[in-house]
């Protein structure tokens, strides 16, 4: 697992510094309205993205023990059913994508652009199914363990496609040539993971018979995929709506930076996912219990880390990459730090609640996607920006710290409401006082304003250490925490 974690890592912090240096010569040469059409472009594409109905989780799900139990008949069934369910939902994907044609006007001020941007939506769309065609080699290797086949294909061939698009941008400041070279990107992929599959996977034969059991983990799915796509995909249309696309550009460069943060997190929660599916199946829920309070307590305190470096630090990272006038205030910039501690801390209770098979909790997603949705609308009209960010807040609070938890507990571990409050109400304390702590700290340090960024990365160090060590003196005061700092891993 650590050659994993480690190969994961070098590849997520150096495209991410691609990524970053791609943004920056995008706006630079094609306009920071340029960069809010193609993310929102993004998002709506996501809502298009429903008709997949969370089949990725189930299938990994149910492939989990056939491979490890080596039952090829079964394995094969579950693959072959794979496959033709997303070469089913790839079409109906395109077809949705040329029906929703006419709404575009309705975000985008048509007048800003062309004619050409129906033609760029078009060339968005195709590149998202093309993806659906070989996602289940994705899925196939994922489940048997073959994580970094994966990462290590996915790592090259995207580090080989930023370097070209940031050339076309400086050489031709075209946005069509960017998008041709996504859709390169994807053949490329369905091309390399298609000749691993020959070559190893000879025992996966072509069936007629459809795995039924994977029918009901979908339809329980949909709804928690319905809830993710709101929570997580709906603050730039409601932005571009509300507000402008300007400040979708700038508000989707300040996400650029959580979602880096957010990767590094889930650089270690994919590879533990099919670990901790295994995990699962050949332990008790006490040992499950044990092994999630674990992880819990890491990723809480990750998270404190991340999201006050992040509020520390951003205004100054984004003045030397992009400029000072697409600085957000504040206050804007708290809310989001908060969203992103939420989000950073999330993701452990997901993989154990998917590695449970625990799908059937569709009151959940109904529940944080009403809240966010209205909470949204009703302050994003009022309070713009700040206001949309607001009702992300608002859902993750209620539904994903609270509400989801519990249902968590009792189901797959066999614990009450008690146990949830003493724990989670444990990690409330130890946050708050962290961050309070760090926030006293910082007020008798004076951070100079940096040029360079030698200077920005001195200070990075500076205020990374400070945080790490006032954080991890706090969180040294829980049991678990003190208990599992040298035994860190999935036995």
């Amino acid at each position: 697992m650590k050659k994993e974690i480690i190969l994961n890592f070098i590849f997520t912090i150096t495209l991410s510094l691609m990524g970053f240096v791609q943004n920056r010569y995008f706006i630079y040469y094609m306009g920071i309205e340029t960069l809010g059409m193609m993310k929102l472009f993004s998002q709506l594409l996501a809502y298009l993205n429903i008709v997949e109905l969370g089949l990725g989780s189930a299938s990994a799900f149910a492939l989990y023990k056939p491979l490890a139990e080596k039952n090829y008949k079964q394995a094969s069934i579950i693959v072959n059913t794979i496959e033709n369910i997303y070469n089913k939902i790839g079409i109906l994907l395109f077809g949705l994508g040329v029906l929703c044609i006419p709404a575009i006007p309705f975000f985008i001020e048509i007048s800003e652009f062309s004619n050409k941007i129906y033609f760029y939506w078009i060339l968005y769309v195709l590149n998202t199914v093309l993806s659906y065609f070989f996602i289940k080699y994705i899925i196939l290797f994922t489940a048997n363990q073959e994580f970094l086949y994966v990462r290590t294909l996915q790592g090259i061939s995207e580090f080989v496609l930023r370097v070209i698009q940031i050339f076309c941008i400086i050489r031709f400041h075209s946005f069509f040539i960017y998008i041709l070279l996504m859709i390169l990107y994807r053949l490329t992929q369905w091309m390399f993971f298609r000749r691993h599959y020959r070559k190893k996977y000879s025992y996966i034969s072509k069936v007629k018979e459809k795995y039924e059991g994977i029918k009901n983990d979908i339809k329980n799915l949909f709804w928690h995929k319905i809830g993710k796509l709101i929570v997580f995909n709906t603050d730039l249309i409601l932005i571009s709506k509300f507000v402008n696309l300007k400040i979708v550009g700038i508000y989707a460069s300040y996400q650029m930076v959580c979602q880096v943060l957010s990767t590094i997190t889930n650089i270690f929660l994919n590879v533990l996912s099919p670990k901790i599916g295994k995990y699962i199946a050949e332990h008790t829920k006490q040992e499950v219990y044990i092994c999630f309070k674990k992880y819990n307590i890491l990723f809480s305190f990750i998270a404190v880390i991340f999201a006050y470096c992040t509020f520390i630090l951003m205004d100054s990272f984004v003045e030397l990459w992009i400029g000072s006038d697409l600085i957000l205030n504040k206050f804007t910039l708290k809310l989001i730090c908060i969203n992103l501690l939420i989000s950073l801390f999330r993701g452990n209770l997901e993989i154990f609640k998917s590695g449970a098979g625990f799908f059937d909790d569709i009151k959940s997603p109904i529940l944080e996607s009403v809240i966010n949705l209205t909470v949204s609308i009703v302050l994003g009209l009022k309070l713009g920006l700040d206001g949309i960010i607001i009702g992300t807040i608002a859902s993750n609070v209620i539904v994903v710290l609270t509400y989801k938890p519990i249902l968590v507990f009792k189901r797959c571990f066999n614990k009450g409401i008690k146990d949830y409050i003493r724990i989670y109400g444990n990690y409330l304390v130890l946050v708050i006082f962290s961050l309070w702590s760090c926030n006293f700290v910082f007020k008798f340090i004076s951070l100079k304003s940096v040029s360079s960024c030698f200077e920005w990365v001195t200070q990075g160090i500076i205020v990374g250490s400070l945080t790490f060590i006032i954080t991890f003196i706090i969180f040294l005061t829980n049991r678990d925490f003190r208990k599992n700092l040298k035994s860190l891993k999935v036995n």
